[in-house]
């Protein structure tokens, strides 16, 4: 009977958090690519404003857990996932919003780097084609790509341990 509904874990994410693994580092060179072409969004709400436009041309959408106690915001991060899932953009979550702010060199200590939007290259996001050159993506976003194509279904998400460094 309730058979159905168990969903299997993989034993690297049995804590819920997955090992130290090249698919960090990848997740640091996307942002560092991403963020030089400047097709970065950058925080939970510009995130939510850019998808309610279009959800055309974003490729990850990364998440950090809201503290705990804050519910508003987790309500806004799990329905920001939920519209992720639906419209077939990748949901990366990751242990520190900190790691990510260090990541991309920013030491603006207000911005809030609770979510942040990679977005396809070259691509225009209000244009009505719905096809991407998947050729001129990078590797390491090609990893990603796989990385979640392999948890995709999971009722919970991997949390990536990022690189200190």
């Amino acid at each position: 009977m309730y058979k159905d509904s168990v969903v299997p874990v993989k034993t690297e994410t049995f804590s819920g958090i997955a090992a130290k693994s090249p698919i960090g580092q990848n997740i640091k060179e996307v942002l560092r690519r991403a963020c030089a072409e400047k097709r970065l969004t950058v925080g939970l709400l510009p995130a939510i404003q850019y998808l309610s436009k279009t959800c055309q041309g974003a490729l990850f959408c990364l998440t950090v857990e809201a503290p705990p106690g804050d519910n508003a915001t987790h309500m806004q991060e799990v329905l920001l996932q939920a519209f992720c899932v639906e419209n077939d953009i990748y949901v990366i979550k990751v242990d520190s919003e900190a790691k990510l702010r260090k990541m991309l060199g920013v030491c603006c200590s207000t911005m809030d780097f609770s979510c942040i939007l990679v977005h396809y290259p070259y691509t225009d996001p209000f244009s009505d084609s719905q096809e991407f050159d998947l050729s001129v993506l990078s590797q390491s976003e090609r990893d990603l790509i796989e990385h979640c194509e392999s948890n995709w279904g999971y009722s919970q998400i991997p949390v990536i341990k990022l690189p200190e460094k």
